[in-house]
């Protein structure tokens, strides 16, 4: 006997089968539905790469190609609330699809197509010329119903291996041109190193590793037999590594014994230990003319420790300057070996950084503005501000102030972006700074630290204050471009946020003499 969909589902009422035939149903109307919304955004997207291509093409600016681009980019990343290394990389995907893979584009936007199935479909005819990439179009396009976006992916692989008329030798070489490394943070103080190299390269360090740890592993277990027949019974495990302090760290042998790390913990431990603490041997610095070795660069770790942790790792948490969490045993110990602290002196009720200990103003500028923003000011980005230009906000040319309200960091690119494409940055209080695209919509950022430091409810009382001050302006602003009616409505807005901050202020006073808030020195760096 044939076993229907209602056999499958014993234990289900008719109506339960129903329900679940109808929600299996709408599932695929809002996949098709959210392919279609996809093409369209793609579609759009790649209208955007064509008006950058014409900005680009009317000025004589050699770089103009790229700001118009990352300009854009930055807009986009705005209004679809990512990060503007992703909006850049979903220009490209639409710009390729739209040139190269129209079939492909127009699948999608028909709703028989997923973007994931579109990305493999690039991915695969990276490096074909351009009728191989055609064929391997029409190919996905034939090749998709049915089929998931991995199985997909691997079919075209085969299929753009057979269309490349390039030997295996040249697209190695083409490939291998674009190993890199890059890391992803996972959350709870950790993160994820990713390598993109040679593949007998990849595979010989792992093999090394694999060695190694096996080697360590029987060590440890050949320790631990040691330990119990020495003492008649097994030390107290629990170790994963020297920072965790869950043993005597005194005794090398009662480490070893007491070591009950996996295969794929000692890997990873291994290859840390090799990085941070191994000189490499095939890049000594000979266009410095000096010919050393790479032995003197650094490591270098921007990270704030609260001073409550310090006393007792189980209160606060520590961060790195892009927000990542660090887990307090790390941060101890590098308290401890740090030559010195700067302490960071902020306001509890809003959480600006008022000032950091240092004696030359204008590095003091530089940490107090480089602690407050802590990535770049750009929404989206997180390059940290360690790595980023400090900027005038109004241009020192204009007039503009040498003070931290008048400073952000920008990346290196994003600082290049503002200049050259016609961003207008206004800061407003405590660090928010509103952002004038070219296209003139106006974005309002928060610096990070603000929402690590602040106390939400001080922090409520003083933005109403803030939104009452721009009311006003506004209004003065507005006085000599509207009609009455315009004024009458504006005015009456204004009058209820004068209330409001009126309130609101009283509510603040009462605050600030029940708690006074003196400079205090609860963070360090």
């Amino acid at each position: 006997m044939n076993e229907t969909f209602e056999d499958q589902l014993a234990g289900l009422t008719p109506e339960q089968v129903n329900e679940a035939v109808a929600i299996m149903d709408e599932l695929g109307a809002a996949r098709e539905a959210m392919a279609i919304v996809e093409g369209h955004v793609a579609g759009l997207l790649a209208q955007l790469g064509a008006l950058a291509d014409a900005q680009a093409a009317a000025s004589k600016n050699s770089h103009a190609g790229a700001d118009a681009r990352r300009s854009l980019a930055a807009q986009v990343a705005i209004a679809q609330g990512v990060a503007p290394g992703e909006a850049r990389a979903h220009f490209e995907l639409a710009e390729r699809l739209q040139g190269d893979y129209p079939e492909t584009l127009a699948a999608l936007q028909e709703g028989s197509f997923s973007l994931r199935h579109a990305e493999q479909v690039v991915r695969a005819g990276a490096g074909l010329d351009a009728d191989a990439r055609a064929e391997l179009d029409r190919t996905a396009v034939e090749l998709a119903p049915g089929r998931t976006s991995r199985q997909l992916g691997r079919l075209l692989t085969k299929r753009a291996v057979d269309l490349d008329e390039r030997t295996f030798r040249e697209r190695h070489a083409a490939e291998r041109a674009r190993r890199h490394v890059y890391i992803r943070d996972e959350g709870e103080g950790m993160s994820t190193l990713m390598v993109y190299g040679p593949t007998l390269e990849i595979r010989a360090a792992y093999d090394i590793l694999s060695k190694r740890a096996g080697e360590i592993r029987n060590d440890r277990l050949r320790a631990r037999r040691i330990y119990e027949n020495a003492h008649g019974h097994l030390p107290e495990q629990g170790w994963t590594a020297p920072v965790s302090g869950a043993v005597d760290t005194t005794d090398a042998f009662t480490i070893a014994a007491s070591d009950v790390r996996s295969l794929g913990q000692i890997r990873t431990d291994l290859l840390l230990d090799t990085l941070l603490t191994a000189e490499p041997t095939g890049h000594q610095l000979l266009a410095s003319g000096t010919g050393e070795s790479l032995s003197s660069v650094q490591a270098t770790v921007h990270v704030t420790i609260p001073v409550a942790q310090l006393i007792d790792p189980n209160i606060g948490a520590g961060w790195m300057d892009d927000g990542t969490l660090v887990p307090p045993d790390t941060l101890r110990i590098l308290a401890g070996n740090s030559p010195g602290w700067e302490r960071i002196f902020f306001r509890e009720d809003d959480g600006s950084i008022e000032k950091v200990d240092h004696y030359r103003a204008t590095a003091w500028q530089r940490r107090i503005v480089g602690a407050r923003d802590m990535t770049c000011r750009v929404p989206g980005c997180d390059v940290p501000s360690r790595s980023c230009d400090i900027d005038h906000g109004l241009a020192y040319s204009e007039g503009g102030e040498t003070h931290t309200g008048n400073l952000e960091s920008l990346c290196p690119a994003h600082h290049q972006m503002k200049h050259q494409a016609g961003w207008k940055v206004r800061q407003v209080a405590g660090g928010v700074i509103e952002f004038t695209t070219p296209l003139g919509h106006v974005v309002t950022d928060e610096p990070m630290s603000r929402v690590f430091f602040q106390d939400s409810a001080a922090c409520e009382a003083e933005q109403v204050l803030l939104e009452a001050e721009h009311a006003e302006e506004d209004l003065r602003r507005a006085a000599d471009e509207l009609d009455e009616d315009r004024l009458d409505v504006l005015r009456r807005e204004a009058e209820q946020l004068r209330a409001e901050r009126r309130e609101a202020a009283a509510e603040y006073d009462e605050m600030m003499a029940a708690a006074p808030l003196p400079d205090r020195a609860d963070r360090l760096i």
